[in-house]
């Protein structure tokens, strides 16, 4: 190595020098500045965090010592109506005649409205027979449902109602008022509390009441402690929200309860910083939570650790000034140290000899783990592409898994509201009737029904809403709820059709629409009275003939049109005949080459079957279009309904 070489690398070392020993003071300044800054922080926050355990002990007291009262009081309060004559008279159901059975319900609908009214706090009154048969009041609606099978109420609500032990009172919900009404508007609450006991009297047996809380009852108790940073809100021992005071509130319950009174702030989905404080009341036991946003605390920390920040580049500066009058006095040593080398390179030997180490081997270690760093590198970033890749994948498939489940579902509980028990009425033999649904996709819209509407009349239902999947599902379950309502109150065909038609039109912002034939027959003697709102045309055997279609002018569809009318026709069956109603999915069905099914073979697989039963009838039917179809994909709802008339 020459001696230019030698000089070189040593300047090379001194400049390596320079920032060895300058990099410990700059981390040292910057660790002391962070130090300080975090210490701060937590110093402040908890400071904030102490004030507001001392607010929140105070106003916990107050809302425990308020709340659980005026939840007991109101429950006191309605513990005495079941001996209300009006009220017990109606439990008891003992009634001679549909005419005193329609004044009962009046006296106590009124009687009911009248303790409501008395009473701010509380919502709605129902109650129930160990039957699981529903009467009561609501603001938007008055449930008298004699028949257990038409009770709304959802049915693990009615076994935890029905499982209360004598003298014990339990909390359900929340839930939506359209749940418990069996339809919904926009007035109507979405958290609504119910309190549940069970009530005996020698004069009528075990009665269970519930009295129904929305949230407003909350409104005015927690109105004094707003503090513009703070939101209240009560869950249930489920950890499902009942109510909160407004504002926005972290989504994440299990969160939030989590993380209350630990001294500790933690931030919700939007990246907002928070803490929360929560109790649990006794009883109710629901659990209270009082979040508050830490917002304006943080953004004042982060002044102050900026001005600190400020302050501690100020003390670097400073470091590096004294370091840089440091430096020019080592730079005169090693100065003078080159100095000497150059003259020894000059042949004075008296000059002091210095043999730098040399820092080679260390250079090329230090570009091989840069090669390596910069490989590795790269592999890592293809595996963590391979991982995101497989977990959208795996993400992808469980979505779909979940979609087909829920779908699943829904197709079951579509199924299990139609009747699905044949022989229907086994205890009646004047007539004999059978129905089948099968839908194109998971869920249907097409439905059928049929149910007595007293002990000479039997209503016949079979519609087809407009589209398909699930919001066809969904205003066929709607529809199918309204017609049934108003022929179980006693309408004619025209006239529940017409005021269904009247309730579907509202809000129908989706313009779907349901095509009805409802016919409701007086089993003694054959005659009937039929509304067909746009709907297939049914077929009609008279006794020994064969199947015809009845072809006459029909009414609009319903939910078309709010102002539509509707017109009864009158028809007689005489033992022996036989309707056979049915959806445009039966003609309509394709096979290969898009021919349809049509009327003409339906008539045909109709009367080669003449003399079946209607269940039989139903299935020679289906058979036809499944045979016709062969492998073509089923595009519509396939829905029939048959019944015959017997005699005794």
């Amino acid at each position: 190595m020459s001696q230019n070489e030698r000089t070189a690398a040593m300047k090379r070392q001194f400049k390596s020098l320079r920032f060895r020993v300058l990099l410990p003071v700059i981390l040292m300044a910057v660790f002391v500045t962070a130090l300080l800054n975090t210490l701060y922080s937590r110093a402040y926050i908890r400071m904030i965090l102490q004030r507001e355990q001392e607010v929140n002990t105070a106003s916990f007291d107050t809302v425990s010592n308020s709340i659980v009262p005026l939840i007991n009081a109101s429950i006191n309060e309605v513990r005495g109506i079941l001996s209300d004559n009006r009220v017990a008279s109606y439990a008891r159901h003992q009634y001679s005649s549909d005419v005193e059975l329609v004044h009962a319900r009046i006296r106590c609908r009124d009687a009911l409205k009248s303790e409501i009214a008395t009473r701010d706090r509380i919502f709605g009154l129902l109650f129930m027979r160990e039957d699981g048969s529903l009467f009561g009041t609501l603001p938007r609606a008055n449930l008298f449902v004699d028949d257990p099978q038409d009770n709304t109420l959802p049915k693990d609500m009615r076994e935890q109602i029905l499982s209360v032990p004598l003298g014990q009172t339990i909390w359900i919900g929340p839930i939506s008022e359209a749940d418990i009404c069996g339809f919904e508007n926009d007035e109507m609450s979405q958290s609504v509390m119910i309190a549940a006991w069970k009530s005996v009297d020698v004069n009528y047996g075990a009665c269970y009441v519930m009295m129904l809380m929305d949230e407003s009852i909350f409104d005015d108790l927690f109105a004094p402690l707003q503090d513009g940073k703070s939101v209240w809100r009560l869950f249930s021992e489920d950890q499902t929200e009942i109510w909160r005071s407004g504002g926005d509130a972290c989504s994440d319950a299990g969160q939030l309860i989590s993380e209350s009174n630990s001294g500790e702030l933690f931030y919700d989905e939007s990246g907002s910083p928070i803490c929360s404080f929560s109790m649990t009341m006794e009883s109710p036991s629901w659990i209270l939570v009082r979040e508050v946003s830490m917002e304006g605390y943080e953004k004042l920390v982060s002044g102050v650790t900026r001005s600190m920040t400020v302050l501690g580049g100020l003390v670097l500066l400073t470091v590096l000034v004294v370091y840089r009058l440091w430096l020019k006095r080592f730079t005169r040593q090693f100065q003078s140290l080159l100095n000497g080398i150059v003259r020894m390179g000059e042949g004075d030997l008296e000059s002091t000899t210095f043999e730098p180490s040399s820092i080679t081997e260390f250079k090329q270690m230090q570009g091989e783990i840069n090669r390596t760093r910069i490989a590795l590198g790269e592999q890592m970033e293809t595996i963590r592409r391979m991982e995101r890749e497989q977990m959208e994948q795996e993400n992808a498939r469980r979505e779909q898994e979940r979609i087909a489940k829920e779908l699943e579902m829904a197709r079951d509980i579509q199924a299990s509201a139609l009747p699905q028990t044949f022989p229907a009425f086994p205890d009646r033999t004047e007539f004999d009737l059978f129905a089948s649904m099968t839908p194109a996709k998971e869920v249907g819209g097409d439905f059928y029904d049929f149910f007595p509407v007293d002990s000479d009349h039997i209503a016949l239902v079979i519609a087809d809403v407009s589209g398909k999947g699930i919001p066809a599902a969904l205003f066929m379950m709607a529809s199918r709820t309204l017609i049934r309502n108003e022929m179980m109150g006693g309408c004619d065909p025209a006239t529940a059709l017409q005021r269904a038609n009247l309730q579907l039109c509202e809000r129908n912002d989706s313009g779907m629409f349901v095509t009805v034939w409802l016919a409701v027959v007086e089993i003694s003697t054959g005659k009937g009275v039929a509304c067909n709102a746009g709907h297939e045309n049914p077929a009609l055997q008279r006794a020994g003939g064969e199947f015809e279609l009845l072809e006459y002018r029909h009414n609009l569809f319903v939910g078309a049109v709010s102002m539509a009318k509707y017109q009864n026709r009158e028809f007689e069956l005489h033992p022996g005949d036989c309707v056979f109603v049915y959806t445009d999915g039966v003609p309509e069905a394709i096979d290969d080459s898009e021919s349809m099914f049509s009327e003409e073979r339906l008539l045909d697989a109709l009367n080669r079957h003449a003399d079946a039963s209607p269940e039989e009838l139903v299935h020679a039917v289906h058979e036809a279009v499944d045979q016709f179809a062969g492998d073509a994909a089923q595009f519509d709802d396939i829905t029939m309904l048959c019944f015959r008339l017997k005699g005794e």
